[in-house]
């Protein structure tokens, strides 16, 4: 498969020992669920792919995807491939039937793309498959956002960013989770010419404010993952 996506779980993913505990605790009370991921070939989406599979807490994981994924790692048995088509709804909810988790990491840039583009995946498809999974029974809806996320902020990517999390929050899933990310940081494949610029500015805002300008990829899938593993209470 020379254009699949490779991804790898080693001994360089540091899962450490809440984690382990709280997936283990989560599989015992919670046995047969079963986790989608859309987005897997970006950057969080690889490494939410990485952390479930390592999780060892779902029976099985399927990745939602227009490019194939090449998996080296634990529990490869569990790893489903889907073909996504994000405008065909009815396929969509076919896709996300049988599934109780669903972790989005949809997302591109108007700068790589075109503003007509982006809207269409981080706005149309993104809500696409939010309303295809309510319909189909998701239990718990994790989205990945962005900071500074505002429905009525004038600047497009914010603005785009906050309509679709209101929009998912009022879905009425039993639980939904927004994250709001930082700038990630991440070896990416597309280098982007201002991310580029950014990741040599960025951790030097960072000495000064530890932690507020910029994330590790793997630590925003970390808390994605993690997060699902909490025991709460919902009507």
């Amino acid at each position: 498969m020379s254009d699949a996506m490779k991804i790898v779980v080693d001994d360089k993913l540091v899962l450490g020992e809440p984690f382990t505990k709280a997936a283990s605790e989560f599989k015992a009370r919670s046995p047969g669920k079963s986790a989608l991921v859309l987005g897997s070939t970006g950057e969080v989406g690889r490494e939410v792919v990485k952390h479930l599979m390592a999780s060892d807490a779902f029976d099985k994981v399927t990745v939602l995807a227009r490019r194939p994924i090449e998996y080296t790692g634990p529990n490869a048995e569990k790893l489903k491939q889907k073909p996504a088509d994000f405008e065909n709804t009815e396929q969509l909810e076919r896709d996300f039937a049988g599934h109780t988790h669903a972790f989005s990491c949809l997302g591109t840039t108007r700068a790589k793309n075109g503003k007509d583009a982006f809207y269409k995946v981080d706005h149309d498809y993104a809500l696409n498959a939010a309303k295809a999974a309510k319909t189909a029974g998701v239990e718990h809806y994790s989205n990945c956002s962005s900071n500074g996320a505002d429905k009525n902020s004038m600047f497009l990517y914010m603005k785009t960013k906050g309509e679709v999390d209101s929009e998912i929050q009022d879905m009425g899933f039993p639980r939904v989770s927004i994250f709001h990310p930082s700038m990630l940081l991440c070896d990416r494949k597309e280098a982007r010419l201002m991310e580029k610029v950014a990741s040599y500015v960025m951790p030097l805002l960072d000495y000064v404010m530890p932690g507020k300008m910029t994330i590790p990829t793997s630590t925003v899938a970390w808390a994605m993952v993690n997060n699902t593993f909490k025991k709460v209470d919902t009507p």
